[in-house]
């Protein structure tokens, strides 16, 4: 395993907003040992290959691990084999040394239990799972709503064949599957708004990531090695970008996708995580930063640690101005749980007059 050199990301700290703030990548790894593994999301840096392993433990067991989400004070892990959703406490203090501890396992409602799970969301309040599993299961061809808070089911519905990921866009869902290979729109109460991605394109959709609820990437899995790779689209659903990444990984199985500080993307396969950036005039420059010998790679969460210096400064560029007032009444009229300025789980107006407070004094 090797770190990013600096060469390879440039970083783009910015003053004030991350200086207190660590940021973290989680890689699920489903060969033995199984594990989540932990990168320093500002410079690569590999933390610990295996942050969150099963040696030990009783009454639980990592098979094939999928997803990993930060959930308020935790991480949770859906293990596709092992039909549950793993839930650890993280140590703000000392995330790296301190490694997360097991808290509990969600494998149903009580009744009906999960098969074959993968793709994990968090809205602030609630998480999203996906499940394919057996055509008699309950929750078959499903996304599964969890509330956070109780870790308890409350509600699923039905969702395309196979679905492979969920993520917040926009106030909806976006949901990859494979059979069809489509994206499509959800609202949260589990009305189809539409396809975005149409069959034809995509191979084995696997995760789906957010770029600022204006646009999307989606990492095709399989099919001919011409697909596959990294689709980048905008919010109706036409293609902005195409990045192959068959050639540049040794014709890796890639399933996670995140973006890296200074451009470019994370991406993480069976044969190992890869930092892909531009090399100019179309071309594409593969990294191999985890190697691929004794790791099988799933997708891709954020961790992130700490308040940033400057709260008002929410788009992080250093500078408190109009940019941050208008973004802020975007998050607040999206409901989005950034917009709770005062941490208190509500977003009211008791977050816009703390904000109007904050950001008048700036920083």
């Amino acid at each position: 395993m090797r770190p990013i050199h600096s060469g390879v990301l440039m970083l783009a700290l910015a003053t004030g907003a991350a200086a207190q703030q660590q940021n973290f990548f989680m890689v699920t790894n489903s060969t033995s040992p199984e594990s989540v593994l932990l990168m320093n999301a500002d410079n690569g840096d590999v933390l610990d290959a295996s942050w969150i392993n099963d040696q030990g433990a009783s009454g639980w067991a990592l098979v094939f691990p999928k997803s990993a989400i930060q959930v308020g004070d935790e991480v949770w892990v859906s293990d596709q084999n092992q039909n549950a959703v793993h839930r650890f406490a993280v140590d703000k203090s000392d995330p790296i040394l301190s490694r997360p501890v097991y808290v509990g396992s969600i494998t149903g409602d009580g009744v009906n239990e999960f098969d074959n799970i993968r793709g994990l969301s968090y809205d602030g309040e609630r998480v999203y799972l996906t499940m394919w599993g057996a055509t008699s299961n309950f929750f078959y061809n499903s996304v599964i709503v969890i509330d956070a808070a109780s870790a308890t089911v409350v509600d699923s519905w039905p969702t395309t064949g196979s679905p492979f990921d969920v993520q917040q866009f926009d106030g909806d869902l976006l949901v990859s599957g494979s059979s069809p290979n489509t994206v499509v729109r959800f609202s949260k109460t589990g009305q189809n708004l539409g396809t975005v991605v149409p069959t034809g394109v995509l191979s084995t959709a696997q995760q789906i990531l957010n770029i600022d609820d204006n646009e999307f990437l989606v990492m095709s899995s399989l099919g001919l090695a011409q697909n596959r790779g990294i689709y980048r689209y905008n919010a109706a659903g036409q293609q902005i970008e195409f990045i192959p990444t068959s050639a540049g990984m040794d014709n890796a199985t890639a399933r996670g996708v995140a973006q890296i500080p200074g451009g470019g993307y994370l991406v993480s396969s069976n044969n190992g995580v890869y930092a892909v950036t531009s090399a100019g005039s179309g071309a594409y420059l593969f990294t191999q930063l985890v190697s691929g010998v004794g790791f099988n790679g799933h997708y891709i969460g954020r961790l992130t640690i700490g308040a940033p210096a400057c709260p008002p400064d929410l788009n992080g560029d250093g500078v408190v101005d109009a940019d941050d007032f208008f973004l802020f009444l975007q998050l607040f009229a999206d409901g989005d749980m950034r917009a709770d300025f005062n941490n208190d789980g509500v977003i009211d107006a008791d977050d816009f007059f703390a904000f109007l407070s904050a950001f008048a004094a700036g920083c």
